[in-house]
């Protein structure tokens, strides 16, 4: 069972019945990956879901699962639990030159709210703005997201939920860690659902041990995004029905009844040695270096002419020569550094296979 089965099974329960749990939270959060442009303001909420759900095409437009997300909209459609939640709040902020893509939105039903983060979306800026993390203190959708939850948490006096996806779920645990006292004490649980970690660790700092006790973070099986750079120990495994990347999809995580995932006691060693393998490389690189190696690795990217994920799917090598003739046009230290920085990779990650195969 997927999140939207769950909504078709369990959905007849309002949260006045049935506490929110952390698959409704995956559903807020994908959710929140939608286009309210123009549909839904940065003001008090005056739409319902249910509302919503009939401008299901306009709200899948350039999405990364629009198929998925039109058969959840449906589903939401016919769900007393889900038909009548309010939606608002809407605040969207891109900027090609500063390198942010950042939006949230607030769901609202009696009695409390859900503040989501959209995670990593389908243009290759949003990418780049993830590998910024490796080497900058903060990246300023970390600080908008601070300021959006201070924002609902003085608009709103209810009990306050917060989550995201991908690096929706950094910014979220970012803003909850870095949320004053009264903020952090209004908030019932915050949930990460496989986003990347940090650049240094925040696990162990007075502002992260405040609310540890109400962040859940949950990760597929085979994680790749959400074990990137420090990101914790504390952590739910939940079984995903899919391989390498796609794991990643909020669709494909399995559902084991009203109250939450079906999960595993650990994630597998594939994604253990990727972990080692990734920390391990990272350590060998100050944040010039890093800096360097992600400015060069997307001077290459943009050498396909793509702009958004989907793009690569068409006219492939025509795309991968133009990332070839991008490389070859970078400065020597640069081409340097792609370089380096591959063999070092390729290094820690065949040492801990090697490592790991001895146990």
């Amino acid at each position: 069972m997927n999140i939207i089965q769950y909504v078709l099974k369990y959905g007849d329960k309002t949260f006045a019945e049935r506490p929110l749990n952390e698959v409704d939270s995956l559903i807020f959060s994908e959710l929140s990956y939608l286009n309210f442009t123009g549909v839904v303001r940065y003001a008090p909420p005056k739409q319902t879901l249910k509302e919503l759900c009939a401008l299901s095409d306009k709200l899948i437009f350039d999405t990364l699962l629009p198929e998925s997300n039109k058969k959840l909209l449906e589903a939401i459609s016919k769900s007393p639990r889900f038909e009548n939640v309010s939606v608002g709040y809407f605040h969207e902020h891109n900027d090609e030159k500063r390198e942010i893509r950042f939006a949230a939105v607030t769901f609202l039903w009696e009695g409390g709210a859900y503040v989501a983060f959209r995670g990593t979306d389908v243009t290759l800026l949003g990418w780049k703005e993830d590998f910024n993390m490796a080497f900058r203190e903060s990246i300023p959708s970390q600080d908008m997201a601070l300021d959006y939850l201070l924002d609902i948490a003085g608009k709103e006096t209810c009990p306050l939920y917060a989550g995201g996806h991908s690096k929706g779920g950094n910014l979220v645990l970012y803003a909850a860690v870095h949320a004053p006292e009264e903020v952090q004490e209004r908030l019932i649980s915050v949930f990460n659902h496989d986003g990347p970690g940090f650049r240094e660790s925040i696990f162990d700092t007075p502002e992260f041990l405040k609310i540890a006790d109400r962040v859940q973070k949950t990760v597929p099986h085979d994680s790749l995004i959400g074990i990137l750079l420090f990101h914790g120990d504390n952590y739910k495994v939940v079984v995903s029905r899919s391989v390498l990347i796609g794991q990643h999809n909020p669709f494909v995580w399995g559902v084991k009844d009203e109250n939450g995932f079906i999960e595993l006691p650990d994630t597998t060693q594939n994604s253990k040695r990727t972990d080692i393998a990734l920390r391990n490389w990272i350590t060998t690189m100050n944040d010039a270096d890093r800096r360097l190696f992600v400015n060069a690795l997307f001077k290459i990217i943009e050498g396909s002419g793509a702009k958004k994920v989907p793009e690569f799917k068409k006219g492939f090598f025509k795309k991968l020569r133009g990332m070839k003739k991008a490389y070859k046009t970078l400065p020597e230290k640069e081409r340097g550094m792609v370089k380096t920085g591959g063999k070092k990779l390729l290094k820690v990650w065949f040492k801990s296979l090697r490592k790991r195969g001895g146990e």
